[in-house]
């Protein structure tokens, strides 16, 4: 397991590097309302996940999820709904039944999902504040917020690209980031 979270954390570091942008969109969110891409920059980090009504391993990752939100509140989570349209109120009602702390929008048309190659969900993006995809990953199982929150820490440690340290496993705090510069 630690030789799996050291190749995914080279992987990261590398695609720190190669950063693409996160396309615009504009999409409805719970209430209706439009979002854009361009109204969630500026803050800090933006964690994406596309999901769907159907995907259970979506719905596991969403406890954890909302753990992230809730412990570093610079970071915007973002749920997008691939949901075809006939689905979208089973979607909504399931959201409703939990009380997490994330914007949901909804991409019914796919439109977002397929510039972006999303397949099968869960499908994950972590930006950058200004727009960069700085980490993708496809699917979810326990353990996987740890990659997660280790890139949205050093996003907030000062946009600092590399990880800290090398061992994976260790917590690194904003301080130790700032030492290793």
């Amino acid at each position: 397991m630690k030789r799996l979270v050291l190749i995914l954390t080279l992987i990261l570091a590398l695609g720190l590097l190669f950063a693409d942008a996160m396309p615009d969109f504009r999409l409805s969110d719970m209430n209706g309302k439009t979002v854009t891409l361009e109204s969630l920059l500026g803050k800090g980090p933006i964690l994406i996940d596309f999901w769907a009504d159907y995907c259970n391993p979506c719905k596991v990752a969403m406890p954890y999820l909302h753990e992230l939100a809730e412990k570093y509140p610079d970071l915007t989570v973002v749920l997008i709904s691939i949901d075809a349209p006939k689905a979208q109120m089973r979607a909504k009602n399931y959201l409703k039944s939990k009380d997490y702390k994330f914007l949901t929008l909804f991409d019914p048309e796919k439109s977002l999902a397929k510039r972006l190659n999303v397949g099968t969900p869960p499908h994950s993006f972590i930006l950058n504040k200004t727009g960069e995809i700085v980490f993708s990953h496809v699917g979810f199982e326990p353990g996987n917020q740890v990659l997660y929150e280790n890139t949205i820490k050093h996003l907030l440690c000062k946009g600092k690209k590399e990880p800290c340290g090398e061992d994976p496993d260790h917590e690194c705090t904003c301080e130790e980031e700032a030492k290793e510069e």
